[in-house]
């Protein structure tokens, strides 16, 4: 770069200006850590490194400094230039535009024919600002706006000017506005969820833009452009700066490592990426005993478990900011009383003074109770207060109020909300306060291919559709819910159930077991009485029998029926491993509960009920007398649709039903309903007519969501592949 840029031909400048990029890349990127501190350091350097080449032809190609000035925006502006970013930029003028253009011309080929992705745009201060007042996308670039080169003063005022234009007379009520519906359109535009199995790293849920979107609010509102001079105004605490700042060195490192690893610019930490960089970033993690899983999945799991847990965090400090952000300063808000503890602000429950959680801290839970009695939101700087108080150490554990304020929240009906008020408890650091086991769960990934959810996230999510069960808003085809729904009489046993099945979780292989024994201690500790114990630690124990049973082993066997009624004793037990099962099924993955699934699940309740309810069932005669049954009811079916026609088709076609029947096998008559072998039939007189080798028939089954496909045909090595093609 020293040479003149009047003499280097620009085929040797392009090469010249590449060659410097990769080595700056290079030097910034070589060399990852996993260290807390030296988060995100590389994009520091990458970007020190651009601004130093960047005022290097500056003075090689322009050379001018006075009238006239660059400043970078975007993620230049911020110093937060990734290994493949974009650059963007605006030349600062009150010279006409015509005059400055081929200033900008002459930065802009060398470093577009070096291969770099760069953004300009030219004018006056006045004429920037201009447009930012219009424009929230031109607003946000200056806010993030930072010299470079050049005349420094018309940098100054620039900001001053975006500063006006975007908060006129101070008040940036619209534009924090705008920025908060451009965060939610982003949200949804985007997954609708934090937890996405491959997330987006600038766009997503808590990731880089909402961080973003704090920094401009703080600029435009408060004048801050650092977040730690927001904790001397009262407006975040030195915790949620701490939150965000470590949150924007974590992402920031993330997306160094992933465009490194691909070798372009992108934003989306895909499972192969996850893979490749996740040894980097939390090093080496110990595999459990008898984990038969990639050697890699648990680094995996302590990646996307950071990273959620980042997120999490990035979330609930932009929500509570933006918040109180946008209620403007001299509006006189709208005051009620509610009880010596609480008041409804602008209609959002709030505590009337920090101290009652300071007095008494079970207020911090009856706050939930109240505001699920009320149908009220709660008001975020309420949250922050309970949330402080969380992260300040232990209050509440063996609170005998809050434990038991604690079970009433769990089999609360009323709370219909997204987020249910139990997550949002759980958001606070109330759940893990009280049940410290819990807190593992908290975002922890599990890394295969039909979890969706993290671990707190699904307990959660089964808590709430156990709540619409009880509601009678679940139902299965067969109407088995409603038959469990009426066993329950202890729903907060089952709900503490349902909560912790899988508390066991992190603890590794066996973790019905391991979480069973920590259900009991947590029970105790929320003082649970000894019979409700043991039913809670007997539901943790088994959550995964029924499943098993239902799909792995032969219902129509009665010693199958036997020891599991022996395995659950009572019908209400039967009824809440039922619910459980059933929850937790559906709560892994969207459409994990199959229609054959929900149906295997109701067979076995069904079987297992009467047996223990020491009604006749089929499940306690033999095979052969059950095959009989089935074979009897599949051929009067035959006779009720051919008695339409004549007696002596209804007799003839009985008989043929009855020998193709009695030619099939015990087990496989079990296996069919009287529909199903009735298809066979007629499949398998079909294929007779023809003189075919094969004969298909398919069914179509919408409310049930599945198609039925039967195939006739002799067996034959191979058949199935001949079949499916």
């Amino acid at each position: 770069m020293a040479q003149s840029g009047h003499s280097q031909p620009s085929a040797a400048r392009a090469a010249a200006i590449k060659n410097r990029i990769e080595a700056i890349r290079a030097s910034a990127f070589s060399s990852p850590s996993c260290k807390e501190e030296e988060l995100g350091d590389g994009v520091a350097r990458f970007s020190g490194g651009i601004d130093q080449l960047f005022v290097e032809l500056w003075r090689d190609l322009v050379g001018q400094d006075e009238d006239i000035a660059v400043v970078a925006t975007g993620g230049w502006g911020r110093s937060e230039v990734g290994p493949y970013s974009d650059l963007d930029f605006v030349l600062l003028s009150e010279r006409p535009q015509g005059e400055v253009a081929p200033l900008a011309e002459r930065l802009l080929y060398p470093l577009w024919d070096a291969g770099l992705s760069v953004g300009h745009s030219v004018g006056s201060p006045r004429e920037v600002a201009r447009l930012a007042k219009n424009d929230v996308a031109t607003a946000t670039a200056m806010l993030d706006a930072r010299w470079i080169v050049g005349d420094q003063r018309l940098a100054d005022e620039l900001r001053r000017r975006t500063s006006a234009a975007i908060a006129p007379g101070g008040n940036a009520n619209q534009f924090v506005a705008d920025l908060v519906e451009q965060m939610q359109h982003r949200h949804r535009r985007f997954g609708a969820s934090l937890y996405l199995l491959e997330p987006h790293l600038k766009q997503g849920i808590g990731a880089l833009r909402d961080l973003d979107t704090i920094g401009w609010v703080a600029r435009a509102r408060y004048g801050a452009y650092d977040l730690a001079d927001l904790v001397d105004m009262g407006q975040l605490s030195a915790r949620q700066v701490h939150i965000a700042k470590s949150a924007r060195r974590f992402l920031l490192e993330l997306r160094s490592l992933l465009q490194m690893s691909v070798g372009r610019r992108t934003d989306q930490l895909t499972f192969e990426v996850q893979e490749r960089i996740a040894p980097v970033v939390v090093g080496e993690v110990e595999r459990a005993e008898g984990d038969i899983r990639p050697a890699v999945a648990p680094a995996v799991e302590a990646l996307m478990q950071r990273y959620y847990l980042h997120a999490r965090g990035v979330l609930t400090v932009a929500e509570r900011f933006l918040e109180a952000a946008r209620i403007p300063k001299r509006k006189k808000p709208r005051l009620a009383r509610v009880d010596a503890s609480f008041l409804l602000f602008n209609g959002q429950l709030a505590v009337k003074d920090a101290k009652v959680f300071d007095d008494r801290p079970s207020e911090m839970v009856r706050t939930f109770r109240k505001a699920a009695e009320l149908d009220v939101p709660i008001y975020g700087h309420t949250k922050d207060l309970i949330e402080e108080r969380m992260a300040g150490g232990p209050v509440l554990q063996g609170d005998p109020v809050a434990s038991r304020l604690l079970l009433d929240a769990l089999c609360d009906l009323r709370d219909e909300r997204q987020p249910s008020l139990l997550e949002q408890m759980h958001q606070v650091g109330l759940l893990s306060e009280l049940m410290p086991e819990f807190g593992p769960c908290t975002c922890r990934v599990q890394h295969d291919l039909y979890h969706v959810y993290t671990v707190d996230q699904h307990q959660l999510k089964a808590v709430a559709m156990l709540k619409r069960h009880l509601r009678g808003q679940e139902q299965d085809i067969a109407g088995k819910v409603r038959l469990a729904v009426a066993e329950v009489k202890r729903p907060e046993v089952l709900a503490l159930g349902m909560l912790l099945h899988d508390v066991g979780k992190p603890l590794g292989k066996g973790h019905s077991e391991k979480g069973a024994q920590l259900a009991r201690v947590i029970g105790g500790r929320l003082g649970m009485r000894r019979d409700d114990l043991e039913v809670v630690e007997f539901l943790v124990r088994q959550h995964l029998t029924m499943s098993h049973l239902s799909q792995r082993r032969d219902l129509s066997d009665p010693d199958v029926i036997q020891r599991f009624a022996g395995i659950v004793e009572s019908e209400e037990r039967l009824a809440y491993l039922y619910l459980l099962t059933r929850c937790d099924a559906a709560m892994t993955a969207p459409g994990n509960l199959t229609s054959w699934k929900d149906q295997l699940l109701g067979e076995l309740y069904d079987k297992t009920r009467s047996h223990l309810h020491g009604t006749f069932s089929e499940a306690e005669l033999s095979v052969q007398d059950q095959a009989e049954l089935a074979r009897q009811r599949a051929v009067e079916r035959v006779r009720r649709r051919a008695a339409d026609e004549s007696k002596e088709a209804a007799e003839a076609q009985s008989a043929e039903m009855r020998a193709f029947v009695d030619s099939l096998d015990d087990r496989f008559v079990l296996q069919m309903s009287s529909g199903q072998l009735l298809r066979v039939f007629r499949t398998a007189r079909k294929r007779e007519a023809t003189g075919r080798p094969m004969a298909l028939y398919v069914a179509h089954f919408p409310l049930k969501k599945h198609s039925e496909v039967v195939v006739v045909a002799e067996d034959s090595p191979g058949l199935l592949a001949d079949v499916t093609g």
